[in-house]
């Protein structure tokens, strides 16, 4: 009896198993498809036996049909025609019992991401029609929130600062803070990088004036950066960039001295002259002209000027003590330089030796010439 009880069973499991198996179904499972915005993605749904049943590709958050079959259902407006290619498209590949539908979506889009189900409606079994999700992944590259980053700060000197960062994109963005110039990161961080969305600076002093560049990350090209410049108010420091000048005097020789100013907010820049107890303000003249640069190479940083004077025709009483100066409204600074005499011409406008200008020997060596061959001929 129970031998006949096993014959039995195992017989109905045989048919089970044979009729299972013709039966229609999703036989593999859906692999996700991550892409770059902008990219194409696929999902593959393969099924067998499928018979003359339907097969439909759903956005599982928007419970919308996308396609039936090898058909697409969305509305021409949604799918419009770009270089010759819809948005959505879907594939039919057909191998033995085996068919393949791949839902193509192009152009890709952060509301494209989500889970779609590949369903196969069985006529007459609704409840019981086999599904499967994909999960369609869509990268978006970091973009920095303007509203939400410091642009400019000014502090005082000894105060604190704050910057702020924030981006968006997929996954969401790592945030570090570095310099611009490639120096460390003020004390106590004093790390060259620090990863965090708020970059706070304590006790702040001149030299961490300057460029802060929040770098925002998600392993998706390109990454972001974003430029904040940090102010310091402070009180102007000068200092020269030569201590002394020599120049040649009454011989129509120019002399230009030159110094370095900064402060914050810009100080008021001005050159004296040395007057025994006194100094007299220099101004543009004349005599003298006065240039204040921005820029000068790579030499200067952020709050910094190269203050000029230009002595124009040198003459004894332009020896003496020159003094650069920048004032603001939290204090002033000068530096000195010193002009003294010397006997031949300084700096890089000066003609050559004895005086000849260049070009001035091919010109006595012509006449010399003609007369050496007038002598020939009377010869």
């Amino acid at each position: 009896m129970n031998h006949c009880t096993y014959l039995f069973t195992f017989a109905v499991c045989c048919i089970t198993f044979v009729c299972g198996q013709d039966e229609p179904q999703i036989t593999q499972m859906i692999l996700p498809e991550i892409k770059k915005v902008g990219m194409t993605g696929y999902l593959n749904c393969t099924v067998t036996h499928q018979l003359n049943n339907k097969v439909y590709w759903i956005h599982k958050d928007r419970q919308n049909i996308i396609t039936s079959d090898n058909t697409v259902d969305v509305d021409e407006i949604y799918n419009e025609l770009v270089d010759g290619y819809p948005k959505y498209d879907v594939r039919k590949h057909v191998r033995g019992d085996l068919t393949t539908y791949t839902l193509i979506i192009r152009r890709l889009q952060l509301t494209d991401a989500g889970t779609y189900t590949c369903q196969l409606n069985i006529k007459g079994d609704q409840e019981n029609s086999p599904s499967k999700d994909g999960l369609m992944v869509v990268l978006i590259p970091p973009t920095v929130i303007q509203g939400k980053t410091t642009q400019t700060l000014n502090i005082q000197e000894g105060g604190t600062a704050v910057l702020t960062c924030d981006a968006t994109g997929y996954p969401m963005p790592n945030i570090t803070w570095v310099r611009a110039n490639g120096a460390a990161l003020p004390d106590p961080i004093n790390k060259f990088s620090i990863k965090t969305k708020m970059l706070r600076l304590e006790n702040l002093k001149r030299e961490d004036r300057g460029v802060y560049r929040c770098l925002a990350d998600n392993n998706v090209r390109p990454p972001a950066t974003y430029d904040a410049t940090l102010y310091v108010d402070f009180r102007p420091h000068a200092r020269y960039v030569q201590s002394t000048y020599g120049q040649a005097q009454n011989r129509l020789f120019d002399l230009t001295i030159e110094c370095i100013v900064s402060g914050f907010p810009a100080p008021d820049l001005k050159w004296y002259k040395r007057n025994g107890v006194g100094k007299d303000l220099i101004t543009d003249d004349e005599k003298h002209v006065i240039h204040a640069l921005l820029n000068h190479g790579q030499t200067l940083s952020i709050s910094e000027v190269w203050y000029q004077l230009t002595i124009i025709n040198v003459q004894a009483n332009d020896y003496g003590e020159y003094l650069c100066e920048g004032e603001n409204r939290l204090g002033f600074h000068e530096a000195s330089v010193i002009v003294y005499e010397t006997s031949e011409c300084q700096g890089p406008n000066c003609p050559p030796e004895g005086g000849v200008v260049a070009g001035a020997t091919a010109l006595v060596a012509i006449p010399t010439l003609l007369l050496f061959l007038a002598a020939l001929q009377l010869s």
